[in-house]
């Protein structure tokens, strides 16, 4: 439940589910001026703005070992916001508004709270679909450069296991990070899966991108794709060492969201 799958497109939840918030403090921003209470709704998107901001900022800070200018600092893609920072930023922005605006004093605090509660509902509900935490299936994948490697015998530590195709653009540029933190895995075991491609396939675009990752497996048949049910690439499996499943990133990683996937498993219970 991480993402919504359209055809070929695939969806992340978490904008769906702001625009969705955002959607309904406009209707009720516009239901209070419709009874006199002030037009609150071009002051909606500057506070969102903001407190996607802070949220982001707060993130970037906390993990800024991790990025390496400012450019991989604005890049979005990796999600990595950090929630109660943006909550608190937009709480204050709209207290400050509403002071200092007399006319907004009711529209824009009603209409803020509205789209708020929505998001939080929506983020509840998805929350409650989640599906089970699943095992490791009881398969075994092929090496590349020969070997078979039961995946139930990868139990016991913290495993980050990520989906990836040579053709997906996202999974070629989070590649060489992946490649970098498997070579020093810190208590944390990562496999790079292949999915649907030849071995020679695979072979032939490492080599091209000059990169040496420490352990990968062929999934031929894209088993773990279906197991998981992974809406697309590039996806990544958060595993506490007994094996189950702790978290599903859909999507783009950076180091940060990689660091912040790892240290959240590792908090788990069972982990």
């Amino acid at each position: 439940m991480d993402a919504l799958r359209l055809g070929p497109l695939v969806l992340p939840w978490g904008p769906i589910v702001l625009v969705l918030g955002y959607t309904v403090a406009v209707y009720v921003a516009a239901m209070a001026q419709r009874h006199g209470r002030g037009n609150a709704e071009p002051a909606l998107l500057p506070l969102l703005v903001l407190a996607l901001a802070a949220a982001r900022t707060a993130f970037v800070l906390r993990h800024r070992a991790d990025y390496r200018d400012l450019l991989s600092m604005l890049d979005v893609r990796d999600g990595g916001f950090d929630s109660w920072p943006g909550w608190a930023a937009g709480l204050c922005a709209v207290a400050i508004v509403a002071w200092r605006r007399p006319r907004f004093r009711r529209s824009l605090p009603v209409s803020s709270a509205a789209g708020a509660a929505v998001v939080l509902a929506a983020f509840g509900v998805l929350r409650l679909l989640q599906p089970p935490s699943l095992p490791l299936p009881a398969i075994s994948l092929p090496r590349l450069g020969g070997g078979v490697v039961a995946l139930q015998s990868l139990r016991g530590q913290p495993l980050v296991v990520n989906l990836w195709a040579t053709w997906c653009p996202p999974c070629r540029r989070e590649l060489p990070m992946l490649v970098q933190a498997a070579a020093n895995p810190r208590g944390v075991r990562i496999v790079l899966v292949n999915e649907g491609e030849a071995a020679q396939t695979v072979s032939a675009y490492l080599q091209a991108a000059h990169l040496h990752p420490p352990e990968v497996l062929l999934d031929a048949n894209q088993a773990l794709m279906a197991h998981y049910r992974s809406p697309g690439f590039p996806t990544t499996l958060f595993i506490g060492a007994d094996g189950r499943l702790r978290a599903m990133h859909i999507g783009e990683l950076s180091a940060a969201t990689l660091g912040q996937g790892i240290a959240a498993m590792r908090q788990a219970p069972g982990h």
